[in-house]
């Protein structure tokens, strides 16, 4: 069923998960060949899967974050390239499964320290809490072994993670269409809602994902020079595609530059 080895497998209340070692990489699945998480063995920091790098293409229009909420953790491969590269970030993770969340740390280097907070909790239960504080960035990658989970498609859930942003905040929402394409579309109709126009898409490439950005502020306009050199500073210092980044978001979202 995998490309290489099962080294562990368990099961909780939702389902299996499984640990597969290939030659160079560790992947977590949730009973089906989708990978929830891979890392890199020769280097745990390095995005490996290009979803996950896509979802940092807020940095084309903001600073780096001061704090970050991760709704999903899976293998924590966000986690580890924020605090490598944003020591000073606070970061907070939600994980419904208590499994994930043990799973991650013995086999995916989770981070551990007092700047990085992991709760188990469904996404939704934790936003509706009390003094959760805000954050700069809410990074959205809720999935189960079929795709998207249907909390993202709770009316309000887009507008309950709005107000955790801060005044320059940016959500990035990991969206994979599978087989639920009403969802998809009442997420993007969910998010439109909440952010106005301020909502772009980004195609990642050569899959079936979109991450969507929604921005706590006027939608951003790009001046193409400038925003070529940003992206070419940001490719630099984190060996990331910002410069085909940019590309696809100009071809996807008319009007974007001026």
């Amino acid at each position: 069923m995998y490309d290489g080895e099962v080294i562990h497998s368990a099961r909780d209340e939702f389902g299996p998960v499984e640990i597969v070692d290939e030659s160079t990489s560790r992947t977590m699945h949730f009973g089906s060949r989708a990978r929830q998480t891979t890392m890199l063995l020769r280097d745990p920091v390095e995005l490996a899967l290009v979803y996950t790098r896509c979802m940092l293409s807020g940095l084309l229009f903001t600073s780096p974050p001061r704090s970050v909420l991760m709704l999903g953790l899976g293998g924590g491969a966000l986690a580890r390239f924020c605090r490598q590269h944003w020591p000073q970030c606070r970061i907070a993770a939600v994980e419904k499964r208590a499994l994930v969340v043990e799973l991650a740390r013995e086999y995916f280097a989770l981070p551990s320290d007092d700047r990085f907070a992991v709760e188990v909790a469904a996404a939704e239960e934790f936003l509706d809490g009390e003094d959760r504080g805000e954050y700069d960035w809410i990074l959205v990658d809720i999935h189960d072994r079929d795709g998207m989970a249907p909390a993202l498609g709770q009316p309000g859930f887009f507008a309950r993670c709005r107000a955790r942003l801060s005044g320059q905040g940016v959500l990035a929402a990991n969206l994979w269409t599978g087989d639920r394409e009403p969802l998809l579309k009442g997420i993007d109709r969910s998010l439109h809602q909440t952010f106005g126009d301020a909502v772009l898409h980004l195609p990642v490439a050569r899959k079936r994902n979109t991450v969507a950005l929604g921005f706590n502020f006027a939608r951003p306009a790009l001046e193409v020079r400038l925003a070529r050199r940003k992206a070419m500073e940001l490719e630099k210092r984190y060996g990331v595609e910002f410069s085909q980044f940019l590309w696809d978001l100009m071809r996807s979202n008319p009007g974007l530059v001026h």
